[in-house]
C-alpha cells in the first residue's frame, strides 16, 4: 500500500537497546556514577521495550509526556543504584541532556544523508537504514558527546580519585574523594579550599558546635545551603602517585550521598596545587 511504512522488530529492538546502552554509558560518564554492564542493560532493555510503543495508536500529548517520563525514570532506575532523590533527578537530567544532544547529532546526520523511511511515532523514531550505518552514527555520537564532557570538564579521569587522610582531636578518618573540577568552594572567611565529605566518611571527626566549627554556602543544580565544616589538625592526599599536605583546607559534611558509592567526597583542585 502506498504510504506505508515497514517496521522490522528485531531492527527496532536491536538499534534501540543499543543506542540506550550508550546513552546510559554516556550519563554514567558524565556524573561519575558506578553502573554495572548488567545494569546498564537492563535499563536499555526496558529503553528497547518501550520502542515498541511505535506500533500503537498515536497517543494523546499530554499522556505520551506522561508516559515518556515515567519510562524515563525507570530506565534510570534500572541502570543506577541511586541513594536520594537529588541524586535520581540529577541522572534524570542528566539522561535528558546526553539524550537531546544524541538527537541533535542524529538530526544533523538524516540532514545530510537524507535517508528515507523516517517514522516518529509516541515519541519514538525509527528510521529505514542500514543496522550498521545506524550503529556508526551511533558510536560517532557517542564520541561527540564524550569530547563535550571532557572540553567542558564534566568528566575527571579516572587517575584522579585520591586517597585522603584527615586528623582532628587526635581522631583520623581515611576516606577516597574524586577531585571535582566543579567544585571551588572555599571558607567564606579564610578563603581555603572545602572538601565535601559524606557523613559517613569524615563526620566522626567534626567537633562540638562553636568549637572551630563554620558554616559553607553552596550552590547545585538542584538548590542551595549551608554545609558544616571544619579545619583538620592535618590533611594527607595521595593523587596518582604524588603526596600533597595542604597547610589551608575545611571539610565540610553532606548529609547527602556524594556519588553512588564509588568514593565519599568530592575535592576541590585548588588543594593539589598547595605546595
Amino acid at each position: 500500500m502506498p504510504g506505508t511504512q515497514t517496521i522490522y522488530i528485531d531492527v527496532l529492538l536491536g538499534l534501540n537497546l543499543f543506542v540506550n546502552y550508550f546513552l546510559l554509558l554516556a550519563v554514567a560518564r558524565f556524573l561519575g556514577l558506578r553502573a554495572g554492564r548488567l545494569r546498564l542493560l537492563g535499563g536499555a532493555g526496558l529503553g528497547a521495550l518501550y520502542s515498541l510503543a511505535i506500533l500503537l495508536p498515536p497517543l494523546p500529548a499530554a499522556l505520551s509526556l506522561l508516559v515518556k517520563l515515567a519510562v524515563s525514570g525507570g530506565i534510570v532506575l534500572a541502570a543506577f543504584p541511586l541513594a536520594g532523590w537529588k541524586l535520581f533527578l540529577r541522572a534524570l537530567a542528566a539522561f535528558y541532556l546526553v539524550s537531546f544532544a544524541f538527537a541533535g547529532f542524529l538530526l544533523v546526520f538524516w540532514y545530510l544523508v537524507s535517508p528515507q523511511g523516517l517514522v516518529i511515532k509516541n515519541s519514538v523514531v525509527y528510521l529505514d537504514i542500514s543496522p550498521l550505518v545506524f550503529l556508526a552514527a551511533t558510536v560517532l555520537a557517542y564520541g561527540a558527546v564524550r569530547l563535550f564532557q571532557r572540553a567542558t570538564g564534566r568528566e575527571a579521569p579516572r587517575s584522579l580519585t585520591c586517597r585522603v587522610t584527615a586528623v582532628k582531636n587526635g581522631k583520623t578518618a581515611v576516606f577516597t574523594a574524586r577531585v571535582d573540577t566543579g567544585n571551588s568552594l572555599t571558607e567564606p572567611f579564610s578563603g581555603a579550599p572545602v572538601i565535601v565529605a559524606e557523613e559517613s566518611a569524615a563526620g566522626g571527626l567534626a567537633p562540638a558546635w562553636g568549637e572551630g566549627c563554620r558554616l559553607v554556602p553552596f550552590r547545585t543544580v538542584s538548590g542551595s545551603g549551608l554545609l558544616q565544616a571544619f579545619r583538620p589538625d592535618r590533611l594527607t592526599i595521595q593523587c596518582g602517585g604524588r603526596v600533597t599536605e595542604p597547610g589551608e583546607a575545611y571539610i565540610a559534611l553532606s548529609k547527602e550521598p556524594v556519588s553512588a558509592g564509588e568514593f565519599s567526597a568530592l575535592l576541590n583542585p585548588a588543594l593539589l596545587e598547595q605546595p
